[in-house]
């Protein structure tokens, strides 16, 4: 029906829709749930023909809706489509919610980020900038980032971790559309002593760790009543990080069928597939990169009793369950054996990987194949074991003499 759209018209209309003879597409349309105003036209944009809504009829008067009408045939007339600007302020709305920290760390972010990198960065993002979190982004400042790093308790290489986590979700926020630039670029790194001694196996400790396994075995088999030669997976799991280098998760994460005892080589596999015993979790290391170790006589004759022993299952270390092992079930074990060689605050596990990598570079062998065989991302991680042993030093001091 077309006719003026007044209240009285509206408050005795029918199911017919009424169209007003004024405005062009201007109407007023009947539901169960109550009446409703429209103004229909063809969009100038996408050239379909669109219904705008105005508002319901007791909540938007029949003046406010013609003028509202009134501004969307405006719109319309000089090429604007209100369908469109709707959804963009839409849009924009939701894009104001997702550009806080929280929003964005939880996902976005975790959209174009592996998932071990994102679960570690959003630990430490809540951990540490819990102030920041609902704030926009838009909002953090080189001078809340200087000042967070200066006040920082720790040592200088771990504020520089955590702020190097916040760096690269501001720079995926800026590829997101979220920011127009990263603060960061502002924000100078704190200064590292890249000379710290790291901690290490000597030979000293490693005869007083060794006892200390002793000691460890001999608890484990009166309390397990367990055969065979090893009491647990402790002492394998250490000689094998000792003599491969291998990361505490790449051994957890360690097949069977990672092993070729016929070449003598571990395959270090980059990225795992969805059939792991975490099938959530699908990277087994941490540069995602596959490497090859090769095994020498200590470490292929202990996985090869130790898997004699176990029967070859699945994985060359899994917890009672024969799933893969967590690291407080490692760590519970290591710290037993490390308070009875007397070694606690003297080495942690990570350190028999540098104890690795150290004794690589005692032995001279070149940077490059130190890098590829402990998968460091660049050879400036691995030049660190070039200065952490003072026997080296000592040697190439000696050779000067006599040159």
């Amino acid at each position: 029906m077309i006719k003026k759209i007044t209240e009285s018209s509206v408050s005795k209309m029918g199911e017919k829709a009424l169209r007003d003879n004024e405005i062009r597409g201007f109407s007023c349309q009947s539901k169960k749930t109550g009446k409703y105003f429209y103004y229909e036209y063809k969009s100038p944009v996408t050239g379909t023909n669109r219904k705008h809504p105005l508002g319901k009829h007791g909540e938007v008067t029949v003046d406010q809706a013609r003028t509202m009408a009134r501004a969307a045939a405006g719109d319309v007339a000089t090429g604007n489509d209100p369908q469109e600007q709707k959804r963009e302020r839409r849009e924009e709305i939701e894009k104001a919610r997702q550009n806080t920290l929280r929003a964005f760390i939880e996902g976005d972010f975790r959209s174009v980020t592996p998932e071990p990198t994102a679960d570690e960065a959003e630990k430490n993002i809540k951990r540490h900038f819990s102030k920041w979190l609902d704030k926009p982004m838009s909002h953090i400042t080189p001078f809340d980032m200087r000042k967070w790093l200066n006040n920082y308790p720790g040592a200088p290489s771990g504020g520089n971790r955590i702020m190097n986590d916040l760096r690269g979700i501001l720079t995926k926020a800026v590829a997101a559309g979220y920011l127009e630039k990263t603060p960061m670029s502002e924000v100078k790194r704190l200064k590292e002593d890249k000379s710290k001694k790291i901690k290490y196996l000597t030979r000293e400790y490693e005869k007083r760790l060794l006892a200390g396994l002793d000691e460890y075995d001999e608890y484990r088999r009166d309390l397990d009543n367990q055969e065979g030669k090893f009491a647990d997976m402790l002492r394998p799991l250490v000689m094998v990080a000792i003599h491969t280098g291998m990361r505490k998760g790449e051994l957890l994460n360690l097949k069977v069928n990672d092993i070729d005892f016929a070449s003598g080589v571990i395959t270090v596999v980059g990225m795992g597939d969805r059939s792991d015993s975490h099938p959530k979790k699908k990277v087994r290391t941490k540069s995602l990169q596959t490497r090859y170790i090769p095994m020498n006589e200590i470490s292929s004759s202990i996985l090869n009793d130790w898997l004699d022993q176990t029967g070859y299952t699945e994985l060359v270390f899994p917890n009672n369950s024969g799933q893969r092992a967590c690291d407080k079930y490692i760590d519970r074990r290591w710290y037993k054996a490390r308070e009875a060689a007397g070694l606690t605050g003297k080495i942690d596990f990570h350190g028999l990987r540098h104890t690795f990598g150290t004794r690589l570079a005692e032995l001279r062998v070149d940077l490059v194949t130190i890098q590829e065989l402990m998968g460091h991302e660049s050879l400036d991680v691995t030049a660190k074991y070039l200065h952490t042993s003072p026997e080296r030093k000592h040697v190439a001091i000696s050779e000067l003499a006599g040159y």
